[in-house]
C-alpha cells in the first residue's frame, strides 16, 4: 500500500503521488448493491486465480492476495491488486531477502491491477456510498468493505483448496490475518503474530509511564498507528514521554500531534510545545503551532508569527476547525470567535484562510451540542466562516 501521511490540517494523501478519483468525481445515484459486490468479487478472484495457477503449471503456489488498498478519507476508496506468488519465483531471490518478500504482493511475480471486470464502476460505487454521510460513515464504509474483502478471500479458498488466499494491509495488518485465516495457519504462517500478542500482554501489564516509553519507542516502526493510538488511550500518562520526544528533530511531530489528540493544556505541556516551536522548522513547527492552537494557545503561535513561515501561522489559525479535530480524546468546544478576530484584524491571513478551510479541505465534525454556535457564525461578517459553518452543520444533519 502507497505510504499515507497527514498533514497538520487533518487531510490525507498518498505520498506516492497517486491522484485518487475523490467523492465529487463518483456521482453514483444508486446506492451500494453489497450483495452483488461480494458475489462479483468472489467470482472474480476465483475466475483469476485458477487462470494464473492453470496458466504456470510448472508452478507451485503458496498464495494469493489482496493487497494496495489506496484510499483517502472522505474521499476514494480503490479496489486492491491481486497477486500470486509459488515457491519457484521467490526461490530466485536470495535468501536473506525472502522472508520480507514472502507477503510483499507488489513485489511478487503475477500482480494484476484489471482482475475484476467493471472495476471503475464498483470502485466509484463504494466511494459514494462512503462519502454520503459523514466522516464516521466513511470509516464505517471502510470497515465494512475489509470485512468483505475477508469473506471474499474465504470463500474463494474454499474452492481452491490448499492456496493460501488472505487479505493484507499495512494499517490493518494483524486484524485482517486473524480475521481471515484460522488460528493454526496464523501460526503455521505468521508465527511473529502470536509473538506480538503475547509481548502485547506483557506491555498492558507494565505501569502507564513504563508502557508509554514502549508505545513511544514504536511510533517508527511498522506498528505505529497501533502505537498511536494506545497513547492517545493512555491519555495524561502518555504526556511526559511525548513531551521528551519534542526534542527529537524529524519525530516532534508526531509528538505535537499527540498531545494535541490528548488535550492536555497544563503548564509544562505548553512551555514545552512553546518552546520548541522555534527551535523546529518543517514539518514539526507545523504540527507544533497546530497543537498549540488546539489546546487554545493560538496566542502563543500569534507572538512569534515574525519568527513563523507565514503558512505555518495559517494551518496553526485552522488547526481547530478541521478534521485534525476528529481524533482528539475531548475536543475543546467549538469556538469561530479566535478565528473571526485574525480575519479583522490580521487581513493578511484572510486569502489563505479562506483556501485552507474551503470545500473539500477537510472540516470538523460537530456534536449536537455545538450546533448552536455554528448556527451563530451563519451570520459572521466573514465568508469563509460562514460557509465552513454551513458544511459542518449540513454533515452534522445528515
Amino acid at each position: 500500500m502507497a505510504p499515507v501521511r497527514e498533514d497538520p490540517a487533518g487531510r490525507r494523501c498518498f505520498s506516492n503521488g497517486h491522484a485518487p478519483t475523490g467523492c465529487k468525481d463518483a456521482q453514483v445515484t444508486a446506492l451500494l448493491n453489497w450483495a452483488a459486490f461480494e458475489q462479483t468479487l468472489t467470482d472474480a478472484l476465483t475466475t483469476a486465480v485458477r487462470s494464473v495457477i492453470t496458466t504456470h503449471r510448472d508452478e507451485q503456489f503458496y498464495a494469493a492476495a489482496l493487497a494496495g488498498i489506496y484510499r483517502e478519507q472522505n474521499a476514494l476508496i480503490a479496489l486492491p491488486t491481486l497477486g500470486l506468488n509459488s515457491i519457484q519465483a521467490l526461490s530466485k531471490h536470495p535468501v536473506e531477502d525472502q522472508p520480507d518478500l514472502r507477503w510483499s504482493v507488489l513485489d511478487w511475480e503475477h500482480v494484476d491491477d484489471d482482475w475484476l471486470p467493471d472495476a471503475r464502476s464498483w470502485e466509484q460505487a463504494l466511494t459514494a456510498e462512503a462519502c454520503r454521510d459523514t466522516t464516521a460513515h466513511w470509516e464505517s464504509t471502510f470497515q465494512r468493505y475489509l470485512m468483505l474483502l475477508v469473506r471474499v478471500c474465504q470463500a474463494v479458498r474454499r474452492r481452491s483448496q490448499d492456496l493460501l488466499i488472505l487479505v493484507l494491509d499495512d494499517e490493518h495488518h494483524e486484524l485482517l490475518i486473524r480475521d481471515t485465516l484460522t488460528p493454526s495457519d496464523v501460526r503455521r504462517y505468521f508465527p511473529e503474530l502470536d509473538v506480538r500478542a503475547a509481548e502485547a500482554a506483557q506491555v498492558a501489564a507494565l505501569p502507564g509511564d513504563t508502557r508509554a516509553a514502549y508505545y513511544v519507542s514504536r511510533l517508527d516502526s511498522f506498528d505505529s498507528e497501533e502505537a498511536e493510538s494506545a497513547l492517545r488511550r493512555l491519555g495524561p500518562a502518555a504526556v511526559p514521554a511525548l513531551v521528551e520526544m519534542l526534542a527529537v528533530s524529524q519525530q516532534a511531530w508526531q509528538a505535537a500531534k499527540l498531545l494535541g489528540e490528548i488535550g492536555q493544556a497544563d503548564d509544562s505541556v505548553v512551555r514545552a510545545l512553546d518552546a520548541a516551536l522555534t527551535r523546529c522548522s518543517g514539518p514539526d513547527q507545523a504540527w507544533i503551532a497546530s497543537a498549540l492552537s488546539f489546546l487554545g494557545r493560538l496566542d502563543l503561535v500569534f507572538s512569534k508569527r515574525n519568527q513563523l513561515p507565514h503558512d505555518v501561522v495559517v494551518t496553526a489559525i485552522c488547526a481547530p476547525y478541521t478534521s485534525f479535530r476528529n481524533y482528539t480524546l475531548a475536543p475543546r468546544p467549538l469556538d469561530y470567535r479566535p478565528l473571526e478576530e485574525v480575519f479583522e484584524h490580521h487581513p493578511g491571513y484572510a486569502a489563505a484562510l479562506a483556501e485552507e478551510l474551503a470545500p473539500g479541505r477537510g472540516h470538523c465534525d460537530l456534536s449536537p451540542a455545538e450546533a448552536a454556535e455554528a448556527n451563530r457564525a451563519l451570520t459572521s461578517s466573514h465568508p469563509a466562516v460562514r460557509r465552513h459553518a454551513a458544511l459542518c452543520l449540513e454533515a452534522l444533519h445528515r
